[in-house]
């Protein structure tokens, strides 16, 4: 009897060692097995690619504890050829929000039109994006300086009572301002076309214009890709027009790449200062900007056009006794006005009222009248323009210049 109780004994002590120690650690083995398996990358992969809708590849992922999924080599790929790649992100998802940690980011103007595209499907697709976003990042480099990395940046991607809203806030220079975007979307019940969409950006920093561009959907604005921006903006955007107003700086503009598109070339770089800029419904109301040029060359086609469809007046040095087809200038320069009346253009500072010099002489002067949009719409016209320009920058210029019936109205300033 003694033999038969301690056999029974032995088999149940191995029967809970197997049901509590063996199969638990077996289970826990073939989990983490799983876990590392191609199949489970994969089906991560396709839901992650399901979120932000667009191609999306991953090497490896890695569970570093409960709740975060670490991914290495992570690349989404736009249907436009846009791309961006991200060495590493941790993702933490919980009840109510996702978390993003990405230590670095590389950035050039296709990744930021892609990115632009995700935040803006953010914005409209509250069923597909029920959840709100946090993302931070560690250190961005555009694509530019590769070997400098600028301050880390913070988007915050939330949505409280239908409102959907984004803030991206970059570090603090060492003046204590730094740079930040708020976009909020308010939808109109039953009405898509009337919804309310605002932007606020406050550049501090010089930012690339191709990344700015980019990330705003404009990645055909060509003003060199050195070009960079600052400054501040407000638009508010309603029954699908824009309104708002602007300030700030453009530096490092190649007019070769301003040019390449018109009858007659220049090159050289520039600068623009945006003094003010205001429009309404989708059209300039006010406007005065400032541009300067040093030293460069202009075709002399450029210069006649001046003088015959803008109205410019001829200078001492406009023509040369030898008629060469290429000028250089010293210095370029002038103050443009835009507002109800039309375009006014005058010399730019420390330039003797010329519009451009050369040699201490001028190659051609302001005009002296204010002008209407057409003249300038033709002097942008492309080569073999017969009519009034239907498209390039002339067309747009058009369709963007004051009206006659917004002069007068009360209240009006370009200014913030």
């Amino acid at each position: 009897m003694f033999i038969e109780r301690a056999a029974s004994k032995i088999r149940f002590a191995r029967t809970v060692f197997v049901l509590v120690g063996v199969v638990p650690c077996v289970a826990l083995v073939a989990w983490g097995v799983h876990l590392r398996s191609e199949a489970h990358r994969e089906s991560l992969r396709r839901e992650w690619e399901r979120a932000v809708g667009v191609p999306l590849e991953v090497d490896a992922v890695e569970h570093p504890r409960p709740g975060v999924v670490r991914v290495r080599g992570c690349r989404m790929t736009a249907v436009d050829g846009g791309r961006l790649a991200v060495p590493v992100v941790e993702i933490e998802t919980g009840p109510t929000e996702v978390r993003l940690r990405i230590d670095r980011l590389v950035c050039n103007a296709a990744a930021a039109r892609l990115l632009g595209g995700v935040v803006a499907e953010w914005l409209g697709r509250e069923v597909r994006y029920p959840k709100d976003c946090v993302v931070e990042v560690g250190g961005c480099a555009w694509s530019d300086q590769a070997a400098a990395t600028a301050p880390g940046l913070r988007a915050e991607c939330v949505t409280r009572a239908g409102t959907r809203a984004v803030r991206i806030v970059r570090a603090a220079n060492p003046t204590g301002r730094g740079d930040e975007l708020r976009i909020v979307r308010t939808p109109a019940a039953g009405d898509a076309a009337s919804e309310l969409m605002e932007v606020d950006l406050t550049a501090v920093e010089p930012l690339p214009l191709a990344i700015v561009a980019g990330a705003l959907g404009r990645a055909g604005i060509a003003l060199g890709e050195a070009a960079t921006v600052a400054g501040t903006l407000r638009a508010v955007r309603e029954d699908g027009r824009w309104s708002g107003s602007a300030a700030g700086r453009i530096d490092g503009v190649d007019l070769a790449a301003c040019t390449a598109g018109l009858q007659a070339r220049a090159t050289g770089a520039a600068t623009a200062v945006v003094r003010k800029l205001a429009w309404s419904r989708g059209r300039i109301r006010d406007a005065e900007i400032e541009c300067t040029a040093g030293r460069g060359r202009v075709e002399q086609r450029l210069l006649d056009g001046l003088v015959s469809t803008v109205g410019c007046r001829p200078g001492p040095a406009h023509r040369t006794l030898a008629g060469a087809p290429e000028r250089t200038f010293d210095a370029a320069g002038c103050l443009v006005r835009l507002d109800a009346r039309g375009v006014e253009i005058v010399s730019g500072a420390n330039l003797g009222g010329a519009i451009a010099v050369a040699d201490g002489l001028a190659l051609v002067g302001p005009p002296g009248d204010v002008l209407p949009p057409e003249r300038l719409a033709w002097l942008l016209a492309p080569q073999g323009a017969v009519f009034v320009p239907s498209g390039g920058p002339g067309a747009w210029l058009l369709d963007v210049m004051p009206r006659a019936e917004q002069a007068g109205r009360p209240g009006q300033s370009g200014g913030f």
